[in-house]
């Protein structure tokens, strides 16, 4: 189907939404993912015009899909999909995937999300913000520096509205920002998880990210002894 491009939106330091408007409803879950087809490279890629990227909108926000990403000097496809027009008209087909919530989810959720890897984690917390659920969300969010959290201001601004969202955001380099980090910093870990997390056996873990970030979660999680049936996990490539 045909996805017309309304809009572009800096979310962060080096991280863009755009947003489509789809030439019939598309009727998605959060948290799945969508294929993205350019009608042309403007600059070389070896993995072509299309990628896959999960949906950073919410069900809830009317008949308009939402990708998010960060824009790399080396990715033709990037820098390509960066400078198309507003009005532009490119291919989707989807949605497709399972890394997604259930509305009747038992238990604490605790998403560790990497970077990037926020994505269906804003689709899924708006959609329980949206849909009023009463759903217990503790995010606990690792990016380099302060000025790459995407959705910053979107998320606090939920978690300050309501008990059942809980936000952790902790940063590995804050001795490159220009900002003044109070926060936590250094990686997603083992003592990190047992610091902020009190009651882990009952817990689901959803983990999002690059691929190293997600086996180390995995790692993490399993020095946990949490069993593998409450740990869901998507690892994002080519970022």
């Amino acid at each position: 189907m045909k996805l017309k491009l309304v809009e572009k939106r800096e979310e962060a330091k080096g991280t863009k939404s755009f947003l489509w408007e789809p030439e019939k409803p598309i009727d998605y879950l959060a948290g799945q993912y969508f294929y993205f087809t350019l009608p042309a490279l403007k600059y070389p890629d070896a993995r072509g015009a299309t990628r896959h990227f999960t949906l950073s909108s919410s069900p809830t926000e009317g008949n308009i899909l939402r990708n998010t990403t960060r824009i790399r000097e080396e990715s033709g496809y990037k820098k390509t999909l960066n400078e198309l027009e507003i009005g532009t008209l490119i291919d989707g087909e989807g949605p497709n995937g399972e890394f997604i919530l259930d509305e009747n989810e038992k238990g604490p959720q605790v998403f560790l999300a990497g970077g990037i890897g926020i994505t269906p984690f804003r689709s899924m917390i708006k959609y329980v913000a949206d849909k009023g659920l009463n759903v217990p969300i503790h995010l606990i969010y690792a990016n380099s520096i302060p000025e790459e959290i995407a959705f910053r201001a979107e998320l606090e601004a939920i978690a300050s509205k309501g008990s059942w969202l809980k936000l952790s955001m902790t940063i590995s380099k804050p001795e490159e920002s220009k900002e003044s980090w109070t926060g936590l910093t250094g990686r997603i870990d083992e003592n990190l998880i047992s610091k902020l997390i009190t009651d882990i056996p009952n817990s689901t873990f959803w983990v999002c990210g690059p691929p190293p970030m997600v086996s180390a979660m995995e790692q993490v999680l399993g020095k946990l002894n949490i069993s593998s049936g409450h740990v869901r996990s998507e690892k994002f490539t080519g970022y």
